[in-house]
C-alpha cells in the first residue's frame, strides 16, 4: 500500500503528464469524421445547396458522396420536404425542431429518416439515421422519463435518489450497466450508483484518475449533454470536402450527434470490454458534476426520442442535485442560529471575560463545524477545547496563519501545505480557522480535524506504467482490476455549508474583539484609534464585497454594449445599468476615501510630472461632458506658469476633478472656466506657489449653505434636485488640499455663479532637470479594438491564465478577453496555479487576490522563487485582478513581484491597454 502523498506526487509527475501530452492535444471535435450508422451533410442556408457530405451515402443510397457535393438539395428531398426544412431554418432555435421526420427521394425510392439540425462555422448541420422499416415513434418515451422523474424526486435522501436514477435510465434503455459517475474537485472521480445485469461484475465505489477523460473531452460534455457509441469497432466515415469551404477549416462537430470518437477512448472501453455506449452528462452550476454513464457488451443503437428521454432525466437530476444542497444548506443554517445566539448572549455580560464568551458550551463551538477539537486564541490568551495539538505547535501554527493575512483559512491535508503538521496529523490533518486582527491584536479560533485513513478502490493502478513512449496508450492505467491506495495524513474535507458558518461566526467574532477592545482601553485616544481602525477595516472589507458583485454588472454591461445584436430599447436599459453601476462605484470609492482620510492612512505622493501634459489631458477627459451641455470649456494657463513641477499629481487631479465636474453638472447655459496662475512669492527658492480658479455661470449657491458646504453627505439645493452626488467630493478635496497646505474657499451669487479657489506650492525644474516618463493615464477616452488589431492579437495570442476562484467574475473576464481577441486557461487558487505551471508555459498571469487554500500574493512569491535564477525577459508578467482596491494593495502586490494592478469592476479599456503593453513586449522579446 501507498500513501495519497507518494500516490499524488508519482501520478501527478507521469501518469498524468503522460496522459495529457497526447489526450488533451487531441482537438476530438475536428476529427473529420462520423460514426457510420447516419448520414451528415452540410449546408449553405442562403443557397439550399449541399457544400459537405459523408462518404457513406453509398451504404444508404447506392451513390457515392461526390455526387451530393454543390447540388441543390432537390437531389435529396421532393419540394414539400424542402418546404419543411426551410421552414425550420428559419427559426433561431433548431432544437423545437428535433427531430424531424424526413423522407430522402432519390429517383422513385423512398427512405425514410430521423433529421437532426445545428449550426456550425456557417454551415447548417443536418444529421440523418434511418427509421424502422414500420415507422413506429417511440414518443412514449418522453412519458415514461417524466413518469421516471416522478420516481426519482419521491425518494427520501440522495441515495436513494441515484440508485432510483441508474435503474429508470436502464430500464428505459435496456443496457447492460448504469453508473452514476460523480467528480472530485481534482477532477477524478467515483462510482456512486449503479444497476447492471446479474452476471457483471461490480463497478460500484472504484475511483477513476483525472487523466481518464481529458479537458477538451470535459468542456464538449458541458456542451452537448449526449453522447452515444453503436458500436465501438466501426469504421470512421470521413467528411468530403474535409474543409468547410466558408471556412476552410475543418468542420466543428461539437453539437453533433454522430460525431466520431477518440481513438483512446476508443481503446479505453475496449479494455473494460464494452461494444457500446451512452454518456448524459450532470451540470451543476455550469461545471459538470458528474455522469451517467451506459455500457452494453455487444453493439446497441438507442433512437433519438429514447436519448432525448435519458436527457430530460440528466438535466432534472441536476436541478434536485441544487435543490438537495439548499435543503442542507437550511438544515445547517438554523444551527448556526441556535449556537450563535448563546454566543451573543455571553459575549454581552460584562461580568465575562471575551475567552469565556466563546466557550459556553464545549460541544456548541465544535458541532457548529462538525471538529474533534477547537483553539481559541484571543488577545494572545489560549483555550483548548476537545482534541488539540501541543500548545508550542499552536503557538507556531498561528504565527503561520498570521503571516498568511487570511480572513478565512481552511484546508483538508494541513501537512501538504504546513510540512510541520505531519507530526499532529492524528489530532489536525484538517484545519479551519477565522481571524481578525484590530489594533495589533490578533484573534483566531482554529477547528481541527483528525486523521481518516481511507482506503480508496481504483479501476486499476494509476501508477502502473508500461513503456513512456506508447503514445497510442495514454492511460495511465494498463488494468482495469481493483487496486487499493491507502490516502494518510488527510481529514474529512469541510463542506460549503461548515466554512458558511464560520464566516458567520468570524462577524460575531469582531463585535466581541471591538466590544472587550473599548473595555479594556484606558484613554480616549486609543478608543478613536481602535474604533478608527475598525470601521477602515470594516469599510475595506465592505469596498472589496460590493465591488465583487459590481465587477460582474459592470462586465456585463461592457460585453452587451459590443452586442451587435442589442435593440435601441434594450440599449437604453443597459446604459441606465450602466449608469447606476458607475454612480454607486462612486460612492464606494468615495466612501473608502473618507475612511483613509479619518484613519490617517493618506500619504503625500509626490513625483515629477509634466503640468501641461496634466492639464492638457484634464481638458481633453471633460471636453465631452461639456460639449454634451453645450457649454464653453476654457482653460486659461498664465505663461509664466512651470512646465515640469513636482507635487502629489493624483490628488490635484482628483481635486479638480470634483470642482470642474461639479460645475458642469450644476451649470445649464455659459461657461466653465480654470484659471491656473502662478503667486509672486519673496524668497528665491525653487518652490512656486500655483494658483486655481474654477469659475461657472450656473446656478450659485446660497450664503446659508455655503458654511455647510464641506460637511461629509451635505448636499446643496441643487444637488438634491438632481439627485446625483455622494455629498463626498468637496470634503474629500478640502481634506487634500489641507493635506497640501491649503484650503479651498468659496464665492457665490444667486443665479449668477460660483468661483472655488485654492493655492499649492509646488517645486519646478527645468527640462533639463527632469525625465519625465509619459505614462498611460486610464482616465483618458475608451480604447477601440480594431477587427485588424483583435486579428492580430489572435494570431500573436499571448498564453493567459487567469486565476478567479468566483464563478461570475470568471465567466465575465473571459468574455472580455474574448471581446479582445485572446482565450485564456482558468485556475481557481495558488496551488492551482503552480500545478498548472509545472503542464504548460505562460506569457501572462491574471492574480486574484483573495482565493482558498493559497492566495494570490503567496502564489506570486512562489512563482517567483522558481524563476530566482531566470533572465527577466524569461519571466512570466503577473497581473494583480482584484477587488482590493486600497494603495497599499497595489504596493503589496508589487513587493511580491507583480508587475501591474488591475483593480475590480475591470473595465475592457484597461484591460486592452494591459494586454496591449505585453503583447508588445512578448513581440518584442520573441523578435
Amino acid at each position: 500500500m501507498k500513501t495519497a502523498q507518494s500516490i499524488f506526487s508519482e501520478a501527478s509527475n507521469i501518469s498524468e503528464l503522460m496522459a495529457y501530452k497526447d489526450c488533451d492535444r487531441e482537438q476530438i471535435h475536428l476529427l473529420g469524421h462520423i460514426q457510420p450508422h447516419g448520414i451528415l451533410i452540410g449546408i449553405n442556408e442562403s443557397e439550399l445547396k449541399i457544400v459537405q457530405i459523408s462518404e457513406n451515402t453509398t451504404q444508404f443510397f447506392n451513390l457515392s458522396a461526390s455526387t451530393f457535393i454543390d447540388q441543390p438539395l432537390s437531389i435529396l428531398f421532393p419540394q414539400n420536404q424542402i418546404d419543411i426544412l426551410v421552414s425550420a431554418f428559419s427559426h433561431g432555435s433548431l432544437e423545437a425542431f428535433n427531430p424531424i421526420k424526413l423522407t430522402v427521394q432519390i429517383k422513385r425510392k423512398k427512405y425514410l429518416f430521423q433529421g437532426v439540425m445545428h449550426r456550425s462555422d456557417g454551415l447548417l448541420i443536418l444529421e440523418l439515421e434511418p427509421l424502422p422499416k414500420d415507422g413506429n415513434s417511440r414518443l412514449s418515451f418522453y412519458y415514461l422519463a417524466k413518469s421516471a422523474a416522478v420516481n426519482v424526486r419521491k425518494a427520501q435522501d440522495f441515495e436513494e435518489m441515484i440508485d432510483l436514477l441508474v435503474n429508470e435510465v436502464r430500464e428505459i434503455t435496456e443496457y447492460d450497466r448504469v453508473v452514476i459517475y460523480k467528480f472530485d474537485t481534482n477532477n477524478s472521480g467515483a462510482v456512486i450508483a449503479e444497476a447492471k445485469a446479474e452476471k457483471q461484475e461490480s463497478l460500484l465505489g472504484l475511483h477513476y484518475p483525472a487523466s481518464d477523460i481529458s479537458e477538451i473531452a470535459r468542456k464538449l460534455y458541458c456542451k452537448n449533454w449526449l453522447r452515444i457509441i453503436v458500436d465501438l469497432n466501426y469504421q470512421p466515415v470521413p467528411i468530403i470536402p474535409p474543409k468547410n469551404p466558408l471556412t476552410q477549416e475543418t468542420l466543428d462537430l461539437s453539437l453533433s450527434t454522430l460525431r466520431s470518437v477518440s481513438k483512446f477512448h476508443v481503446e479505453y472501453l475496449q479494455r473494460m470490454g464494452v461494444s457500446a455506449s451512452l454518456g448524459i452528462s450532470l451540470i451543476n452550476a455550469g461545471k459538470l458534476w458528474g455522469m451517467i454513464v451506459c455500457h452494453h457488451y455487444k453493439p446497441k443503437y438507442i433512437d433519438y426520442e429514447t436519448r432525448k428521454a435519458c436527457e430530460f432525466l440528466g438535466q432534472i437530476m441536476s436541478v434536485e442535485i441544487v435543490n438537495k444542497h439548499e435543503q442542507d444548506l437550511k438544515k445547517a443554517q438554523e444551527k448556526i442560529k441556535a449556537v450563535q445566539s448563546k454566543l451573543k448572549q455571553n459575549i454581552f455580560n460584562k461580568y465575562q471575560s471575551i475567552n469565556q464568551s466563546f466557550t459556553p458550551d464545549t460541544n456548541d463551538l465544535l458541532d457548529l463545524v462538525n471538529a474533534q477539537g477547537a483553539v481559541i486564541c484571543l488577545d494572545n490568551r489560549l483555550s483548548e477545547i476537545g482534541e488539540c495539538p501541543p500548545q508550542k505547535i499552536i503557538s507556531e501554527l498561528i504565527s503561520w496563519l498570521e503571516h498568511k493575512s487570511q480572513d478565512i483559512f481552511h484546508t483538508s491535508c494541513l501537512s501538504q501545505l504546513y510540512p510541520e503538521a505531519i507530526k499532529i496529523k492524528d489530532q489536525a490533518s484538517g484545519l479551519l480557522a477565522i481571524s481578525i486582527v484590530l489594533n495589533h491584536t490578533s484573534y483566531h479560533i482554529i477547528w481541527f480535524r483528525s486523521e481518516v485513513i481511507q482506503t480508496v478502490n481504483w479501476a486499476g493502478d494509476p501508477n502502473k506504467l508500461g513503456n513512456l513512449d506508447d503514445v497510442l496508450d495514454p492511460s495511465p492505467q494498463r488494468s482495469f482490476e481493483l487496486w487499493k491506495e491507502t490516502v494518510k495524513a488527510k481529514s474529512l474535507p469541510w463542506d460549503e455549508v461548515e466554512i458558511e458558518a464560520a464566516l458567520e461566526l468570524r462577524s460575531t467574532l469582531m463585535l466581541a474583539a471591538l466590544e472587550f477592545s473599548q473595555q479594556s482601553l484606558k484613554l480616549e485616544a486609543e478608543r478613536a484609534h481602535v474604533a478608527s481602525q475598525a470601521k477602515s477595516n470594516f469599510l475595506a472589507r465592505m469596498s472589496h464585497e460590493l465591488r465583487t458583485p459590481l465587477n460582474a454588472i459592470l462586465g456585463c454591461t461592457q460585453l452587451m454594449h459590443h452586442e451587435n445584436s442589442l435593440t435601441q430599447t434594450l440599449g437604453e436599459y443597459v446604459s441606465i445599468i450602466s449608469h447606476s453601476s458607475e454612480h454607486l462605484l462612486n460612492l464606494i470609492d468615495d466612501v473608502l476615501e473618507m475612511s483613509k482620510i479619518e484613519a490617517g492612512k493618506i500619504v503625500l505622493e509626490e513625483t515629477k510630472f509634466d503640468f501641461y501634459l496634466f492639464l492638457n489631458n484634464l481638458q481633453e477627459m471633460l471636453q465631452i461632458k461639456a460639449k454634451d451641455k453645450k457649454l464653453q470649456l476654457i482653460f486659461a494657463i498664465h505663461p509664466n506658469c512651470p512646465q515640469y513641477i513636482k507635487a502629489d499629481e493624483r490628488k490635484i487631479r482628483q481635486i479638480l476633478l470634483n470642482l470642474l465636474g461639479n460645475a458642469i453638472k450644476f451649470t445649464s447655459k455659459g461657461y466653465v472656466l480654470l484659471r491656473v496662475s502662478p503667486l509672486d512669492i519673496e524668497e528665491v527658492s525653487s518652490k512656486v506657489v500655483i494658483h486655481f480658479e474654477v469659475e461657472d455661470s450656473g446656478l450659485g449657491i446660497a450664503p446659508e449653505e455655503i458654511d455647510k458646504l464641506f460637511e461629509a453627505f451635505v448636499q446643496t439645493a441643487s444637488g438634491r434636485a438632481t439627485q446625483t452626488g455622494t455629498g463626498l467630493g468637496l470634503v474629500i478635496s478640502q481634506q487634500f488640499a489641507h493635506f497640501m497646505g491649503s484650503q479651498i474657499t468659496v464665492n457665490s451669487m444667486l443665479n449668477k455663479g460660483t468661483i472655488f479657489q485654492f493655492d499649492i506650492a509646488v517645486e519646478q525644474f527645468s527640462s533639463e532637470d527632469i525625465e519625465i516618463n509619459q505614462q498611460i493615464d486610464l482616465e483618458q477616452p475608451a480604447v477601440v479594438i480594431t477587427e485588424e488589431e483583435s486579428t492580430q492579437a489572435s494570431s500573436t495570442s499571448l498564453r493567459i491564465l487567469l486565476v478567479e476562484d468566483n464563478t461570475f467574475n470568471q465567466m465575465i473576464a473571459l468574455r472580455l478577453l474574448a471581446k479582445l481577441g485572446y482565450q485564456a486557461d482558468c485556475a481557481i487558487n495558488g496551488l492551482e496555479v503552480l500545478k498548472a505551471l509545472e503542464l504548460k508555459s505562460y506569457d501572462l498571469i491574471f492574480m486574484d487576490l483573495q482565493m482558498p487554500e493559497m492566495d494570490g500574493l503567496e502564489a506570486t512569491r512562489r512563482i517567483r522563487l522558481i524563476e530566482k535564477d531566470a533572465l527577466p525577459t524569461n519571466k512570466i508578467k503577473i497581473v494583480a485582478m482584484t477587488a482590493n482596491a486600497m494603495a497599499e494593495d497595489r504596493e503589496n502586490c508589487i513587493l511580491v513581484g507583480m508587475d501591474d494592478f488591475i483593480s475590480k469592476p475591470v473595465r475592457i479599456d484597461d484591460l486592452a491597454t494591459v494586454l496591449k503593453k505585453f503583447q508588445r513586449y512578448s513581440n518584442a522579446n520573441s523578435a
